[in-house]
């Protein structure tokens, strides 16, 4: 028995903290938000009187919070959007501080924010460091690092500011802190929720600093599953690849090729098509020759891209697939979709016989990634048609439209990314290294659909470089709610559509009414998230008919003028970024060299725009 407690106690001794064996159970809201999904969200509760906020969850480093001023520019819409999931009153909670760190966040004034990795569609506005309690479960971690946003709007490709509706919370870091040293101060830490709950989580420590997730779809009723220091293994299909974080704790993987498929039943993918589906500004009719599953889509029609591929960042914070604007072209060319220009996606024509078929029956788009950051293996994820059949609600919109969510781009230097739209299929973890080290690595697998098994809680160890899947079928998790087309008529169709094929022509311009996006049935997401937003529509069945053709740990230390140095996070002031960033790299001074997490030259689609009389309020310097 004595030498019994004498191992246990040199265990305390070794560890400073025993770690609980279960991992952590991050609570789903159960309701849907945002105006392009429905996507859902994370319930948490912020401040000493813990004020009920829902957030995507997925970010790194700091969590970005709205607070209930932003509801006060009724520039944007009378109706505030963001009261849905919450806001939070910094009055009412006595251990908020927005003074200990004395830095603000672009020089105090209106300038991007990053809620993900994408470059497309910024997000503007006034915003300061803060920290504040963050409460999960009745686990409370005190001191949590947060950008809270004062006034903020996002932009849309034809000028139009948009109101935010939902923060991001973070999932961690590449270090256990986010440090800032105030000059002739001691330095103030600023903590994550799961880090905490690594290092100082009393009885519900968890045994790394690590998650696993799967955001899962409201649309098939597949729930969300967070998992901190651990994962769901029933939720990771088959193989994992698993590969390093950047420094600045982004998820990179390079993507090799995109492609069409159908799991079983006749393919909805024809020999040839004629369409007018570009984003160009002029309508030219073209003719794409195809096989049944098509391939190759990834650099269709751009040279600069090789067969190595492109980079892209797994990120929750983002709604869309952001990709190069010729890659979003050739998946659409085989969709009944018409681009529309005002939002920089693309239109399902709900009236067409292949909007039915394509997002009912088994047919997918894959992408092809470098397996373990290899150059010798590939790992194919597919996202079902009937997961990107996803709904524009107000106040994008006057009434919902369904859209196919590839968000393309021709901007230098725009970082490409894999937003909520791909991560429905996807899972996503990351194991962030023994102690906060730095080095660790993240995990991609497929994810199942509405037919889940038996969860199984499995825990990632502080050493492990990767997780394992289960041997579950995609295709099983998915029976019962495809429907399998016809071998024969498919083919046999397949003539008769691409004659009748009538030309659309692409949208540029916007109109108040959104007469030339708005459908003629509902997507099935749009049945299940609009109607806080929306009210009640009343919409018909289309028929099935005939078909035709158509998918850091780098620490820094920067110098400025009331800080002596931060370490982690991306919203820096102006004085310390680069003039390539467009106001994202942090280019500064540093103690230990190392490049940031994501591609230098950033650029936004346009400056700030004047919001009456808020455009000058918000975070001020803190002496």
């Amino acid at each position: 028995m004595v030498s019994s407690l004498v191992f246990l106690v040199s265990i305390w001794g070794a560890s400073g903290l025993v770690h609980a064996a279960t991992p952590f159970t991050v609570p789903w809201t159960g309701k849907t938000y945002g105006p392009d999904g429905p996507w859902q969200a994370v319930q948490v509760k912020i401040g000493s009187d813990r004020q009920e906020i829902a957030l995507y969850p997925g970010g790194a480093w700091q969590s970005y919070i709205l607070l209930s001023s932003i509801c006060s520019n009724t520039s944007l819409s009378s109706y505030c959007y963001a009261n849905r999931a919450g806001v939070f009153n910094k009055l009412t909670s006595t251990t908020y501080d927005d003074t200990a760190i004395r830095l603000t966040i672009n020089d105090g004034t209106w300038g991007p924010l990053h809620f993900g990795a994408a470059t497309n569609n910024p997000i503007y506005g006034t915003a300061k460091w803060a920290l504040d309690s963050i409460d999960i479960s009745g686990v409370v971690a005190p001191n949590v690092s947060l950008n809270v946003v004062d006034q903020g709007y996002q932009i849309y490709p034809d000028g139009t500011n948009y109101p935010l509706e939902l923060g991001v919370l973070s999932l961690g870091a590449p270090s256990l802190q986010q440090q800032f040293a105030n000059r002739g101060q001691p330095t103030i830490n600023g903590t994550f929720f799961d880090s905490y709950l690594y290092t100082s989580g009393t009885g519900q420590a968890i045994s790394s600093y690590s998650y696993g997730m799967h955001i899962g779809t409201p649309t098939y009723n597949l729930a969300g599953s967070l998992l901190l220091g651990g994962y769901d293994q029933s939720r990771v299909l088959g193989e994992v690849s698993s590969q390093p974080y950047s420094d600045d704790g982004g998820f990179p993987i390079k993507l090799r090729d995109i492609s069409l498929g159908v799991i079983r039943g006749g393919s909805p993918w024809l020999s040839s098509l004629s369409s007018t589906n570009s984003s160009s500004s002029s309508s030219t009719t073209t003719t794409t020759s195809t096989n049944s599953n098509p391939t190759g889509l990834l650099a269709a029609g751009n040279s600069s891209i090789t067969a190595n591929g492109i980079t892209v960042y797994s990120s929750p914070g983002d709604p869309y697939i952001y990709l190069p604007q010729s890659t979003c072209d050739a998946i659409a060319a085989h969709l009944p979709v018409t681009y529309q220009s005002t939002y920089g996606l693309y239109i399902w024509n709900t009236s067409s016989p292949a909007y039915s078929q394509i997002t009912t029956s088994p047919s997918y788009l894959a992408f092809t990634f470098a397996k373990d950051n290899s150059n010798r293996a590939n790992i194919t994820i597919k996202i079902p048609f009937a997961v990107l059949n996803l709904t524009l609600t107000p106040p994008l919109v006057t009434q919902p439209t369904p859209y196919f969510p590839c968000r393309g781009t021709t901007a230098a230097g725009a970082v490409y990314a894999l937003g909520r739209a791909f991560l429905q299929a996807a899972f996503v973890g990351v194991n962030w290294g023994d102690s906060g080290s730095g080095t660790g690595n993240w995990f991609l697998a497929q994810a199942p659909g509405p037919n889940l098994q038996t969860p199984s809680t499995t825990v990632i160890q502080p050493e492990d470089t990767t997780v394992v899947g289960s041997d579950n079928s995609w295709e099983d998790s998915w029976s019962g709610v495809w429907t399998a087309l016809p071998v024969a008529s498919a083919a046999a169709s397949a003539s008769d559509a691409a004659s009748t094929l009538t030309t659309n022509t692409t949208t540029t311009t916007r109109t108040s009414s959104c007469e030339d996006c708005t459908p003629t049935a509902l997507s099935t997401g749009a049945k299940v998230g609009i109607g806080v937003a929306c009210g009640v529509v009343s919409v018909g069945t289309t028929a099935l008919i005939t078909l035709w053709c158509f998918t850091r740990r780098h620490r820094r230390r920067a110098s400025f003028p009331d800080v002596d140095g931060a370490v982690g996070g991306k919203d820096w002031p102006d004085s310390m970024q680069g003039q390539s960033r467009a106001g994202y790299e942090a280019t500064c001074t540093t103690t230990s060299g190392g490049g940031g997490g994501w591609p230098a030259g950033r650029s936004l689609a346009k400056p700030p725009v004047e919001l009456g009389a808020y455009r000058n309020e918000g975070p001020h310097e803190m002496g």
